[in-house]
Order: structure tokens, then sequence, then C-alpha cells
């Protein structure tokens, strides 16, 4: 049995849970983040973190892994093809943006949720801000799809 399907399909899964997931919280924030309900936004807050943690690291180290493992299971095993030093660049981009940017604005915005009284207006701005940086993950995470589909330079 070829173990190549089995990686190309926990791989594609993968990138699946990230970009899916991405989409779903950013539709959800955007609803809470118009509601100003101080429940909603200490909630999302908390989901944040959640997800992060038990969902989305999960996935970013499935497609990494599985990735540079199909790379090396191709005959050429060739990472200078300019389709996969597009997809590294694109990982790289995304991973940290999460990394750095969009995990300090969820902690920002737990924190302001957690306060004895929560500032709305701080927590609104927050969550702007985490939402913003997430479209951008996305409009990356869209590109490596692309990137992945289509192959350019083979």
């Amino acid at each position: 049995m070829d173990l190549e399907p089995w990686l190309h399909f926990v791989h594609v899964t993968g990138a699946v849970v990230w970009v899916g997931g991405g989409v779903v919280l950013s539709v959800i924030g955007q609803r809470v983040r118009r509601s100003g309900d101080a429940t909603l936004l200490a909630e999302f807050a908390r989901t944040l973190s959640y997800v992060g943690l038990r969902v989305f690291t999960p996935a970013v180290v499935v497609v990494l892994v599985t990735g540079v493992w199909l790379v090396f299971a191709e005959e050429s095993g060739n990472f200078t093809q300019l389709w996969v030093v597009l997809a590294l660049a694109a990982f790289a981009v995304a991973f940290l943006i999460g990394a750095v940017y969009l995990s300090r604005s969820a902690i920002r915005l737990e924190r302001v949720m957690s306060a004895p009284t929560p500032d709305i207006a701080a927590a609104r701005d927050a969550l702007g801000r985490w939402m913003l940086g997430y479209g951008v993950v996305l409009a990356v995470l869209v590109f490596a799809l692309w990137d992945m589909v289509f192959k350019p330079g083979t």
C-alpha cells in the first residue's frame, strides 16, 4: 500500500481545518463584534484561546509535517521548486502572523473581557484587530491553496 495518498489526505485535512476553522471564527467574530454584547465578547475571547491551542496548533503542525514529508516522498524531493518555495513562504507568513500578532490580539481581548468592569470599546477594538490579522492569514492561506492546486513552475 502506498503511503503518499494517505499523507496527501492528512495534509489536505489539516489545511481544511485551518482554513475552514478560520473562516468560521472570522464570521462569528464579526457577529460578536457588531453585537457589542459583553457576554458574547467574553465567551468569544475564551473560545479563541481554546480553539487556537486545541484545533489550529495541531492543524498547523499536521500541514507542515505532512507537506515536508510529501516533498521528500516525491521522486525529485526538491525543496527549490517554485511551488514548494511559495508554499513554505506562505506557511511561514501565516504562522508568524498567528504566533505573534493574532495570539497577542486574542490575549488582549481575553484580558479586557476578564476585567471586573470590561471595556466594551477596547474589546471590540481588540477583536477588530484580531479579525484584520486573521483576514490577512486567510488571504495567505487561500494563496497557499492556489499554489498547492496549480503548482506554478512545474
